[in-house]
């Protein structure tokens, strides 16, 4: 970690530290106002660390803001919580903007204390943490022995992240009824849904709470924003570093900028996207970075793999077999596309293809067919 991020860290952890007063006293004024009465809860288990951002935590904020409109369906009143044992003092994420109030596991514990029924939305990051032998989570299974029925569903937001099947058994074996609701098209299959032996269900991924700032070629800049992943976290066989590509790179394109996307609020990032017009994501591929690009009217570069990207997304000539791929093309395939003919036409493809596998209007309606129970594999 960085000395600079390390600082800003610390910059937050100090004033939420001194404004942890004003806190309590603002969370305990919203539980009165929203949930004093509430006998049946949806309840989001989300990162701890308000002073952070990655795709996860903007994913599952705008589940939790849908899942809260579609209260004339399932009826419940809707909640954000830490992990037992986490001891943050803010309520909300500072990167982004974003109506998500995150209370401390006590709080949760002592303020809905006789419910008839709650949901549990449990990320792929924390099933793990869910068993009985853990000491932490002791508070959270004092609490729902006084539940009169529960219900979990596992949000399998990178199916990388998933714990050992072990593990979902054992969620399983203590709620019997569990489901699965999953980002990517490419893993809500009847094979993953007979794998992990539960109903699944496609939320499909939308990440901005907000509306992209779409540009044409001609209002963007020679800018080219990349990921702050290393080719190390997703499997392959390549040798080469993030850090070797972006040194070829820069020594053929000396006009350009390059600008990686790591501590910079979300706005600002959406910001660049919206100037940019190339984008090099060297994470998981079919992510944030390649999307909101695209959402923003650039065009992305990135490794193709089976386990997220559909069949919509081969053969496509910005999507590499490999990073040695990536680093022999690439700098000849961003002088191709930068012009406004060459840019606008297979600009104009992508956005097609992510059109049709992501929108907000899709992410709705997938939500609230699995509040209706119309799960994709039952």
């Amino acid at each position: 970690m960085s000395i600079k991020k390390d600082f800003h860290k610390f910059q937050h952890q100090l004033k939420s530290f001194f404004l942890q007063g004003h806190h309590k006293s603002f969370k305990k004024k919203y539980f009165k106002e929203h949930y004093s009465n509430t006998k049946k809860l949806i309840l989001f288990f989300v990162p701890s660390g308000t002073d952070r951002i990655n795709g996860g935590i903007l994913s599952i904020c705008t589940i939790y803001n849908i899942v809260k409109k579609l209260k004339d369906i399932h009826g419940c009143d809707v909640v954000a919580s830490f992990l037992p044992g986490k001891s943050e003092t803010d309520y909300k994420y500072r990167k982004f903007s974003n109506e998500m109030i995150i209370f401390t596991f006590k709080e949760i514990e002592r303020y809905f204390d006789h419910l008839d029924f709650a949901e549990i939305h449990i990320p792929d990051v924390m099933i793990a943490a869910f068993n009985k032998g853990n000491k932490r989570m002791v508070p959270f299974f004092r609490w729902t022995e006084n539940i009169k029925a529960i219900k979990i569903n596992l949000l399998n937001q990178n199916d990388l992240f998933m714990p050992p099947i072990e593990k979902i058994d054992n969620v399983k074996k203590m709620f019997p009824n569990t489901t699965m609701t999953m980002a990517h098209k490419r893993y809500a299959t009847l094979e993953k849904r007979n794998y992990y032996g539960v109903p699944l269900h496609l939320f499909s991924a939308w990440l901005s709470p907000t509306p992209y700032n779409r540009k044409v070629f001609s209002e963007k800049e020679n800018l080219v924003i990349y990921s702050p992943d290393k080719i190390q976290w997703v499997p392959n066989s390549s040798t080469l570093t993030k850090e070797g590509i972006l040194a070829n790179l820069k020594a053929k394109l000396p006009h350009y900028t390059f600008v990686e996307i790591t501590n910079m609020k979300y706005d600002t990032y959406k910001d660049y996207a919206s100037r940019a017009k190339f984008v090099i994501t060297f994470g998981e591929g079919l992510d944030g970075y390649l999307i909101e690009t695209i959402f923003s009217g650039g065009i992305s570069f990135a490794v193709y793999n089976e386990i997220f990207f559909t069949e919509d997304f081969k053969n496509l000539p910005t999507l590499y077999s490999s990073f040695d791929e990536m680093n022999e093309k690439i700098a000849d395939d961003i002088k191709h596309y930068d012009n406004p003919e060459t840019f606008k036409e297979y600009q104009d493809k992508l956005d097609i293809i992510v059109n049709k596998l992501y929108s907000f209007n899709m992410l709705e309606n997938n939500i609230k067919q699995y509040y209706l129970h119309n799960f994709d594999f039952k």
